[in-house]
Order: C-alpha cells, then sequence, then structure tokens
C-alpha cells in the first residue's frame, strides 16, 4: 500500500513501502502533477523491466508476447521527469511497464518496488562493470532473471552473477530465453550476447507474471 502526499508546489509524492529482509524503509517517490486518482495499491505488482540498452527492447518485447501475450509500455528515464508519474502512467495502459535509460536505471528499480511493483532488472552479464553501473544505490532486493541455456554459457552467466553477488542479495531464477528468439534471430548468423538473452529471459519472465496476474484479477 502507498500513501500520497501533496508538496507545496503542488506536485504530489507517493510513499511506499519496501521490506529487505528484516528491514522495513518508507521511499517517497515524486509523481509530479499526476492528474489521476491513485490507486493505494500502485502498481499492483506489474512487471517494470528496467533495461539500460535501448537495442534490447525488442527481445524484452518479443519474450513477454511470446511467453503471455502481454501488452508492453515503454517509459524513458528522461532527467528531471518524476519517474513514479511514468510508471503509474503507463501501468494503467499495459501489463508490463519497459523503463529505458541508464543513468537512473537503480532510481527506476527502487521507485517501481516502493509503488509496489515487480522490479526486473536486464543485467549485463557479457559486461560485470555495466552490471554493477546499473545496480549502484540500488538498496533494495529485486527479481532477476537468469537465462537458463546449454553450458558452457550457463556456466559463465552464473559465474558473473555470484561475482555480483545477485545469488545473495537478490531473488534469482532461472528462465527459458528462446522464446523471444525464432524471428527476430532467425537471420543472424552469430550467437545472441549474455546481455541480449538476460533481455530475453526477463521479458519472458514478465509476461509470465503477466499472464498471473490475468488470471488473478
Amino acid at each position: 500500500m502507498i500513501r500520497i502526499e501533496r508538496t507545496s508546489d503542488g506536485s504530489i509524492d507517493a510513499i511506499g513501502t519496501v521490506v529487505v529482509g528484516v528491514e522495513t524503509s518508507e521511499v517517497r517517490v515524486p509523481l509530479g502533477r499526476f492528474e489521476h486518482h491513485v490507486d493505494p495499491g500502485g502498481l499492483r505488482s506489474t512487471p517494470v523491466v528496467v533495461l539500460t540498452r535501448p537495442t534490447l527492447e525488442s527481445l524484452v518485447r518479443a519474450g513477454a508476447e511470446r511467453s503471455g501475450g502481454a501488452s508492453v509500455t515503454r517509459v524513458d528515464a528522461q532527467a528531471g521527469v518524476p519517474l513514479g508519474g511514468g510508471l503509474l502512467r503507463a501501468a494503467m495502459a499495459s501489463e508490463i511497464v519497459l523503463v529505458t535509460g541508464s543513468a537512473r536505471a537503480a532510481q527506476a528499480l527502487t521507485a517501481a518496488r516502493a509503488l509496489g511493483g515487480m522490479a526486473l532488472p536486464v543485467i549485463a552479464f557479457d559486461d560485470a562493470a555495466e552490471a554493477r553501473s546499473m545496480l549502484r544505490g540500488c538498496r533494495i532486493d529485486l527479481d532477476i532473471a537468469l537465462p537458463s541455456i546449454d553450458e558452457p554459457v550457463r556456466g559463465r552467466i552464473r559465474a558473473v552473477a555470484a561475482e555480483l553477488g545477485l545469488f545473495a542479495d537478490h531473488h534469482v531464477v532461472e528462465v527459458d530465453p528462446r522464446p523471444a528468439f525464432p524471428d527476430l534471430l532467425a537471420s543472424e548468423r552469430s550467437e545472441p550476447s549474455l546481455h541480449g538473452l538476460a533481455a530475453a529471459a526477463t521479458g519472458v519472465l514478465a509476461g509470465r507474471v503477466a499472464v498471473e496476474g490475468r488470471r488473478w484479477r
């Protein structure tokens, strides 16, 4: 549940409670001049996929579509624009929210979690430095899709995940990324990057979560 506070300039902030381990904290998420009624349930477990490389968006969308027929709305994490309002508006329009933009990735993940969404980062398993940069400043636990693929690629991915501390600090689930690939990679001769595999797996996981949400509703 979230509560709403109006600020002195007429904009709105949402305050959400986040539980990480045994610690409970409140996170303030600026919504800006939000023109809609704010559901106390916030995002209500809507999957929020955060992607630092926009070129991989098609793989996220393909995974979501082929695993659950789920609709996706993109939010661009622009500097100076309140992310919270964009997340809530996007969730009104579709079953999955996709956030692009590397500079505010940690902020987007935190806002999604505080607003009651399921925060799903697309991890750059082929670039540990980029992955660390994405997660830097994110003090919440996340749901992370680990591409379930044949060896030796699976071992490489798990080694990077261990190096990043994902198994210790977050909720990691192995997901088969292949549903995203049939059309997109039909004409490509090279194998997808580890980051591409992560984008596909995260899209598949988001699509499955959307299906479960649909059944619940």
